[in-house]
């Protein structure tokens, strides 16, 4: 439904919006200890007033940009399942075959899952059946959902709940922000993660 393309443009602009939005913060930390010095040396100045005005218009500011970045992490996240649900139904390349691939080419081979292809009139023993099961569940991990899932490996347990954000989460496993919501989605799908309320997950 939705090209990589597309898809890697949206992941860009959550990038580019949350690393202003973080500047935005900085600039609100500044200028909440330059309003504190003026007011310390001019508490009844005009340039106080000026200065706290100003930082009222910067806080709001940086409010907005907070709410248009979980805007735009929703609308990824949305994006992300649809080209995910396209995804289930190519057939991984080999990659030992070819002999000149792209780094662009690799990574989608990483994400695409296997399907096994049934024979007509053979029943598949149980044995089978779970060695192809094990190695559709093990392609159906990238990189990114494999960093993810070794860093909550460390960090979460299975019987209770632990809050963390998503951006720490990216920031421990090592990987993009705006590549989280896809990682965490994907192991929830799989089994290997549970979220309860807002923000708090588990092993599964």
């Amino acid at each position: 439904m939705l090209s990589r393309s597309t898809l890697s443009l949206l992941q860009q602009a959550g990038e580019s919006l949350y690393a202003a939005q973080q500047a935005m913060a900085q600039e609100v930390r500044s200028g909440a200890e330059s309003v504190v010095d003026t007011v310390a040396s001019l508490p009844f100045s005009a340039e106080a007033d000026r200065a706290y005005a100003q930082l009222r218009t910067v806080a709001r500011l940086s409010h907005e940009l907070q709410a248009i970045e979980e805007q735009l992490r929703t609308a990824y996240q949305t994006a992300a399942s649809l080209a995910q649900n396209d995804l289930q139904l190519l057939q991984a390349l080999p990659l030992r075959r070819s002999p000149q691939i792209s780094p662009g080419q690799q990574a989608q081979a990483e994400d695409a899952v296997v399907k096994p292809t049934p024979v007509k009139g053979v029943r598949a023993s149980s044995k089978t059946k779970t060695q192809s099961s094990g190695v559709l569940k093990a392609q159906s991990l990238s990189s990114n959902d494999e960093k993810v899932l070794t860093y909550l490996e460390r960090v979460l347990t299975r019987s209770a709940w632990s809050q963390m954000t998503q951006a720490s989460i990216a920031e421990g496993a090592g990987i993009p922000k705006g590549s989280i919501a896809v990682a965490i989605n994907r192991l929830k799908q799989m089994g290997r993660l549970t979220e309860g309320e807002r923000g708090h997950y588990r092993l599964k």
